[in-house]
């Protein structure tokens, strides 16, 4: 009897995990809630249309320092423990001004199980197929989020990646505390120091998409080249900047007459830096950002005095945005090789993006995209004396639209373009397209159906499903 074919084999396996996830349908309710669904006492749907994407409502929670709009004491259902007498705020200096902890553990544990589908064109020309790559589990985050008594509020996540021989990858996703309004109208003023994702990327940074799969020609495209830059690139170290998904660095933001989002940060740049250095140098990188936002709900959830709608992941609005991020790589040295076999050394010594961003919500669609124009500033030099050999000044442009649609508040879908024209001009075009399905199979659960297809290159595709849970 002949063997079935791995591509039988792997549409065997999604019919299978088709009826798990209708088996899962019809089970009993998971009782298990991340941390502000405790502290409040709600659904996980309250703030995301699905996790982690947020909803108009999430966006200005997020955005307020992880407090409801307008929040009183009466919505928020587990009670903090007073650190000190709020008396002692008017003794200050000459008490320490009180704070407050949650009663709680404030944490939140985040898994990820996927079946990965993958053909890979290799650089002799084979093809790598994988069929059916049980990666349960993929990864594992533990979240720590909530506030600190009035304008003080933190977020940290651990974040722990499986490796195939059964170790573990640790990292610190995001480690940061941010005073909230500490001065001036509500929500005029935010800062924020520490490991995060810098507002820069607000709203479509991985952390805030629908797609198991980053907007890669965005965050993932390596300026370094001979000539430019070539495609994408990751895993090397020190990393190169396309757009950065996480920074080291300070932030502050704010909210202007409910419509008006602006950002202004610093932040280390690229890295690591030698001898255990965070930094690649010692100079520092600078962003910002404005936005506005026509209709639907503020972005401090301020309604105008309309009501919101029942249907919650619905915001009829336009938002539209412009961002700039300004790098210094200078003494940041890239080792390559020139056509004729010489060792060289190459700088970032100073880059630019530019970009523009605009999403609009009508009814049950959300379509976004972001275009990034960026120009570096290359230089070679010999590694022997350190000479400056040559310097070229390449810039390259991407751009991405995504439609989410919510056919059901449990079932969405998402289909998603990327085009990235590097530097180089010989190199070709990276053409990526995403089409996705997501079902909440609890508030807290959630499957993905994920196809994921290389237009240049059509032996490089994927084919995942996804499950994640939080609790």
């Amino acid at each position: 009897m002949a063997e079935p074919s791995p591509r039988r084999v792997a549409v065997s396996m999604s019919v299978g995990w088709l009826i798990v996830l209708l088996i899962g349908l019809g089970a009993t309710d998971a009782s298990a809630i991340p941390a502000f669904a405790r502290k409040y006492q709600t659904s996980c749907q309250t703030c995301h249309v699905v996790f982690p994407k947020l909803n108009a409502f999430g966006e200005a929670f997020r955005l307020a320092g992880y407090r409801m709009p307008k929040e009183t004491e009466e919505m928020i259902k587990e009670k903090p423990v007073s650190l000190g007498s709020p008396a002692y705020k008017r003794l200050w200096p000459k008490a320490v001004w009180p704070g407050e902890i949650s009663s709680a553990v404030p944490l939140a544990v985040n898994f990820k199980f996927a079946d990965v589908n993958t053909s890979t064109l290799n650089a002799d020309g084979t093809v790598t197929k994988v069929w059916n790559d049980f990666q349960f589990p993929q990864e594992a985050n533990i979240f720590a989020a909530g506030t600190l008594g009035e304008h003080v509020s933190y977020l940290g996540e651990l974040s722990f990646s499986q490796n195939p021989d059964d170790s573990v990858s640790v990292s610190i996703e995001h480690a940061n505390i941010a005073f909230d309004s500490p001065f001036g109208p509500e929500n005029m003023f935010h800062f924020k120091v520490g490991k995060f994702t810098p507002n820069l990327v607000d709203g479509f940074q991985e952390m805030w998409i629908s797609t198991d799969a980053g907007i890669d020609t965005a965050f993932a495209y390596n300026p370094i080249g001979l000539h430019g830059g070539t495609g994408l690139v990751e895993g090397i170290s020190p990393e190169p900047i396309g757009l950065p998904k996480l920074i080291r660095g300070i932030e502050g933001y704010g909210i202007v007459n409910h419509r008006i989002l602006y950002v202004a940060g610093i932040a280390n740049g690229i890295s690591p830096g030698p001898n255990g250095r965070f930094d690649g140098n010692n100079a520092k990188d600078y962003y910002a950002r404005v936005d506005y936002k026509f209709g639907g709900m503020g972005l401090d959830g301020d309604m105008g005095g309309r009501e919101a709608p029942a249907e919650n992941w619905r915001d009829d609005s336009l938002r539209v945005g412009a961002f700039v991020y300004r790098g210094d790589g200078s003494d940041i040295n890239y080792s390559l090789t020139t056509d004729a076999q010489t060792p060289v050394n190459m700088q970032d010594v100073n880059f630019l993006r530019t970009g523009l961003y605009a999403s609009v919500y009508w009814r049950d669609l959300n379509v976004y995209t972001a275009y990034v124009h960026g120009t570096d500033t290359l230089r070679t030099f010999d590694p022997a004396n350190r000479a400056q050999l040559d310097e070229i000044s390449p810039s390259y442009h991407s751009w991405f639209a995504q439609a989410d649609y919510v056919f059901y508040p449990w079932l969405h879908g998402a289909f998603r373009y990327e085009l990235l024209r590097p530097g180089d001009p010989d190199a070709p075009s990276v053409r990526l397209v995403v089409a996705n399905a997501s079902a909440l199979i609890r508030a807290n659960v959630k499957a993905i159906v994920e196809y994921q297809r290389d237009l240049e290159t059509g032996e490089n595709h994927s084919f995942n499903i996804v499950v994640r849970f939080a609790f």
